[in-house]
């Protein structure tokens, strides 16, 4: 019987490899030097799976993923075939979660870390809800997107009310919309979503993600605040403040004060402005 299946397995995996063989010839996909950058529509491959719409829609699922961390590895910052597969993954599955969630991230974040298309991730989510409606964590996103790409508050709120109608939403979604109806956003609320995703994320590139957003968040905290301090020694010595280390020489810190990294903050004496060291790693978007 073990026999019997592996044998109707292998065969079904070589009819899926023929499959997506002739659907490659056929559409002039994916050359090793990527010169075609025009993918038919999920419509196309759809007709053309002969019923394997499912393991086609894990195929170009890995290949939208692969093709996003090639792109990543060369710091290349054209994603022309992300939303493409995308859609093709999402129309051969439209139950595939994860190219939902995750691809919107990919298309939203800012080059050279994705794509900077939101309006193509919420298209994306949209369709995603439509496909899924019981799925309050594609509302999240939603709001979220709306909320940290496109700083739209009030398309936020409304998202994270209506993902919060849902009874397995998280409870935080009702009162987070309210907070950004009535304060709009802030950098509590950044960290507080950003958290949220690295918390709750189970793809370790979407947490690095997160996290890099996160330390970014605080040290752009902490930068207001050396700033401030900065400013109120330069009315309490009557003079410009020429460096950090002065800072440490006039006994107000023990050591240079260090971003989320590690890397000493730094002050421009001639702008008079506290900022990172040009040799920190916290993330510039």
């Amino acid at each position: 019987m073990r026999m019997l299946f592996a044998i109707c397995l292998g065969m079904a995996g070589l009819g899926v490899y023929r499959l997506q063989s002739a659907i490659d010839q056929r559409i002039g996909l994916f050359r090793s030097t990527e010169e075609v950058l025009y993918l038919p529509s999920g419509k196309v491959i759809k007709a053309l799976s002969l019923g394997h719409r499912g393991l086609l829609a894990d195929i170009y699922w890995m290949r939208a993923v692969q093709y996003y961390g090639g792109k990543r590895l060369h710091d290349d910052k054209r994603f022309d075939l992300l939303e493409p597969l995308l859609q093709i993954a999402t129309t051969l599955d439209p139950q595939l979660m994860h190219a939902y969630r995750f691809g919107s991230v990919f298309l939203s974040e800012a080059a050279p870390i994705g794509a900077n298309q939101p309006e193509k991730a919420l298209a994306l989510l949209r369709r995603g809800i439509e496909h899924n409606p019981e799925e309050w964590q594609l509302y999240r996103d939603l709001g979220f997107t709306y909320y940290w790409y496109l700083k739209d508050c009030k398309s936020a709120a409304d998202a994270f009310l209506q993902g919060s109608r849902n009874p397995k939403a998280a409870r935080w979604m009702k009162t987070f919309a309210a907070e950004l109806l009535g304060k709009g956003g802030n950098r509590n609320s950044a960290k507080f979503l950003w958290q949220e995703v690295y918390d709750t994320s189970e793809n370790q590139q979407m947490k690095a993600n997160a996290l890099e957003h996160l330390l970014k968040l605080t040290a752009e905290e902490e930068i207001e605040q050396l700033q401030d301090l900065v400013e109120k020694v330069e009315t309490k010595i009557g003079r410009k403040v020429a460096s950090l280390e002065e800072l440490v020489q006039l006994g107000i810190f023990k050591q240079l004060p260090l971003d989320p990294k590690g890397f000493a903050y730094v002050l421009d004496a001639q702008m008079g402005k506290v900022g990172l060291s040009p040799a920190s790693t916290i993330r510039r978007f």
